[in-house]
């Protein structure tokens, strides 16, 4: 499991370094009114008075709510995709069930963090309600099973890792339910810790099987020349 290094407290505009553009302050601030008060309580106004500047001066950077949320969901995503991408790079290399196991514990205890808790349900709220969002959230769902099979040493296009994609779906899933239903209880929860060790009961299994079907069906392909997966006729 990574470890997060706390951020520095907010600051207001008159705080700011001067080497901090005020595009940046902007988004921090707007992803703290995002965590608290979720997709319906967000405004850019509220941004604004957070920073303490005129709701003026924010949308000369954002002229609109709209393509304010859309460059806080794009990055909130990619910092999210940046931190999952390392995360599956040190767990996974070589292939190991232990590295699954890794893998399903880290993202289980991140899905009813504190900060993912409160940020993906406003993420999905707002995927509902804007069709740009909805498709960068379906795209952020595919990089993140792509990494996971680079990090194993797999092609993502690969026809081989169907069997394995669809495994991985189901983690992906319960990994969503897990933030839907324990995300306001936490990691302390006793039912959370129940299903912690069912999953990986269920689900630890299954992943190891697929990934060495997979594995498999990778080396048959590579000794046959690349042939073994294509049709007879």
């Amino acid at each position: 499991m990574t470890k997060t290094t706390a951020k520095p407290p907010l600051c207001s505009y008159r705080q700011l370094p001067k080497e901090q553009p005020l595009r940046e302050a902007i988004m921090d601030h707007a992803v703290a009114i995002l965590t608290a008060e979720g997709a319906s309580g967000f405004s850019a106004l509220k941004v604004a008075k957070s920073l303490g500047i005129r709701q003026s001066h924010l949308t000369y950077h954002f002229p609109s709510r709209e393509l304010l949320l859309h460059a806080l969901v794009d990055r909130l995503l990619s910092d999210y995709a940046e931190k999952f991408a390392l995360v599956v790079t040190t767990t996974l290399q070589g292939g190991e069930s232990g590295g699954l196991a890794a893998l399903i514990d880290w993202l289980l205890v991140d899905a009813v963090s504190p900060v993912t808790a409160r940020l993906f349900p406003a993420l999905w709220e707002l995927a509902n309600q804007d069709a740009r969002i909805a498709g960068e959230l379906d795209r952020f769902y595919a990089g993140a099973m792509a990494a996971a099979f680079k990090a194993l040493g797999l092609d993502p296009e690969s026809p081989t890792v169907s069997e394995l994609q669809a495994v991985m779906a189901v983690l992906g899933t319960l990994v969503e339910g897990t933030t839907a239903i324990h995300g306001r209880a936490g990691a302390e929860d006793p039912g959370f810790q129940v299903l912690m060790s069912t999953a990986k009961a269920i689900l630890l299994p299954a992943l190891q099987q697929a990934l060495d079907s997979t594995q498999a069906a990778g080396a048959a392909n590579e000794e046959d020349g690349g042939n073994a997966l294509e049709k007879p006729f």
